[in-house]
């Protein structure tokens, strides 16, 4: 399932063209984190977390992580 998971966080990150830190957060998003835990698991800023989100949300066009999560499941 770990396998899955990382193959679909991938696929999301290649064809949206997400940065090597937005593939990160994207990962820990989609597992259900907060920004505080993002935060002090990357050792960086409350406001660059909220940045790399934000930038991930539009890139992928979607407003929730409800969306984050519906648009996982459709890769394979």
């Amino acid at each position: 399932e770990k396998e899955l998971f990382e193959r679909r966080c991938a696929a999301v990150a290649e064809l949206y063209q997400l940065s090597p830190r937005e593939t990160d957060i994207l990962q820990f998003l989609a597992k259900g984190r907060n920004a505080a835990y993002i935060q002090s698991k990357l050792t960086i800023s409350p406001h660059t977390v909220k940045s790399h989100i934000y930038s991930i949300y539009r890139k992928l066009d979607i407003h929730s992580r409800d969306e984050l999560s519906d648009l996982l499941g459709l890769f394979e």
